[in-house]
């Protein structure tokens, strides 16, 4: 019998090879090499966060693969992208200020409620403080480059919030979400300042992910997902890096909750729907403090570029229960009394909730 040539692959294609596989190790992954490439190699386990994997040279490039296909991480480990998927049907994004044990336990328990939306947004209002809004505007969106020139608008529209000025509050913050993504992803990506395209926006989101995604794979030229499939390379980085899990569970919001088809249920709180006025039912005060967490991703994402901006909370100091105390002033001062008074009067009647 004629010996049949095998076939040599090259890189990608193994790569591709050993990511099909359910399960690898480190003589598993030499016998594979051999056999698609006809080189010896030396393979060395390494851990990642919670992903175990093998790390290889071949033909001078590096590889670095992991012990079980990425669908079994996405089924075996919790992930912040599967809590926000959890959230997403309450139209709430991730926090930054609240334990994610916290998080998961209280958002399972909304969740579980008869009223989920209604529990939600009481749940959201006994969350944010007047002392995080400021904290937020103090040392975030007034030192960041994303948003640093939008900080009266975003003053401005808290303000409207605790005037009870839902309206007002609401609709203030989605041009300045817009436009700090828009700069957010200039800075990063090199994107158009003159974006307006939803699908840009989540593409964008996609190449940011990527681009720290690379970052931290520094010096491997080689991994799941890079270079043929983006939902593998996506869903590998949520398991390797927490920033990319975060950057990831933001895309998801974009695309499923605020950027939604506008065709689609919204709840209320729709990109779309809200500047075009499809429909008139986006005034909850719960939902001005939905987009504000929303923008507070911009200065999450982009705080891993800017040294001047935290990626972790750092509470509130002087300065900010200062500005805290004049919210809370404004709140029961006019903002409580005025919501009794223009309703007696025919107006501001139809909010959804206190």
């Amino acid at each position: 019998m004629d010996n049949q040539e095998v076939r040599i692959m090259d890189n990608m294609e193994v790569l591709r090879c050993l990511c099909r596989k359910d399960i690898l190790s480190i003589e598993s992954v030499k016998l594979i090499v051999k056999k698609n490439t006809n080189i010896d190699i030396e393979v060395s386990s390494k851990k990642i966060r919670n992903i175990v994997g093998f790390d290889f040279s071949l033909r001078d490039e590096r590889f670095f693969v992991t012990e079980r296909k990425i669908s079994y991480y996405n089924k075996k480990y919790g992930t912040t992208l599967k809590l926000q998927e959890r959230m997403l049907k309450l139209s709430i994004p991730i926090f930054f200020y609240i334990g994610e044990g916290t998080l998961d336990r209280d958002i399972n328990t909304i969740n579980s409620s008869k009223y989920p939306i209604v529990r939600s947004n009481e749940w959201l209002s006994n969350n944010f403080s007047p002392e995080i809004a400021s904290t937020y505007l103090n040392k975030y969106f007034s030192k960041s480059n994303c948003l640093g020139e939008y900080k009266d608008i975003i003053f401005e529209a808290t303000e409207a919030y605790y005037l009870s000025m839902p309206h007002v509050a609401i609709m203030s913050l989605l041009p300045v979400f817009e436009a700090g993504l828009r700069n957010l992803q200039h800075k990063i990506n090199g994107s158009d300042l003159t974006n307006v395209s939803s699908e840009k926006f989540e593409s964008g989101i996609g190449s940011i992910l990527f681009n720290w995604g690379e970052k931290v794979l520094k010096g491997y030229d080689h991994y799941p997902g890079n270079g043929y499939d983006n939902q593998v390379l996506s869903d590998f980085l949520v398991h390797l890096n927490p920033q990319c899990d975060v950057i990831s569970s933001f895309k998801i919001f974009f695309r499923e909750v605020l950027y939604k088809p506008s065709n689609e249920e919204s709840n209320g709180f729709n990109r779309h729907m809200i500047l075009h006025l499809l429909k008139n039912d986006f005034n909850s005060p719960s939902n001005f403090i939905r987009l504000f967490l929303a923008i507070t991703h911009i200065t999450f994402i982009e705080g891993l570029y800017n040294e001047g901006l935290s990626v972790f909370w750092p509470g509130s100091d002087a300065d900010d229960q200062a500005l805290g105390v004049y919210f809370r002033a404004l709140e029961s001062k006019i903002g409580t009394p005025r919501k009794k008074l223009v309703a007696s009067l025919g107006f501001g009647s139809s909010h959804v909730d206190a």
